[in-house]
């Protein structure tokens, strides 16, 4: 019967058919997978104060590439905060250089923006974490 089959071509349409599928599955899992996408952010799109969605922690954003933080549920304004840091933006990458408490640490975090519009911005930290701001002023 084996014997059959190869005369007769028919385990050559079978790994033929595999093939095919194989070749076919492969096409149709690498055209569904997403694309990333990579964003143009400018600085005038972050110059701004922002809000942490949900929260009471204000990012504020300068022209000038400074940036200042506080949160009001610790009882902070923006006055009174020592967590001052300077800023970036480079295609969807915003850094920040933070000073510590005694002013002569500094900190480096990365976040990803992984959305942004005149009214809101979204970003993703170090570790996977996702945030959303929503701009409350100039």
């Amino acid at each position: 019967m084996i014997l059959e089959g190869i005369k007769t071509g028919n385990r050559w349409r079978s790994g033929r058919r595999l093939s095919l599928f194989v070749l076919s599955f492969f096409l149709l899992f690498t055209a569904c997978q997403e694309e990333e996408v990579h964003l143009n952010v400018t600085p005038d799109q972050v110059v701004g104060c922002w809000v942490k969605n949900g929260t009471q922690e204000y990012w504020r954003y300068r022209e000038d590439g400074t940036g200042v933080t506080w949160d009001e549920s610790e009882d902070y304004t923006e006055e009174e905060s020592n967590l001052r840091f300077l800023w970036s933006v480079s295609g969807d990458v915003l850094d920040h250089v933070a000073s510590g408490e005694m002013g002569n640490q500094f900190v480096p975090k990365t976040y990803t923006i992984k959305g942004i519009s005149p009214s809101a911005m979204s970003w993703m930290d170090d570790y996977g974490q996702a945030y959303t701001l929503i701009k409350v002023g100039r």
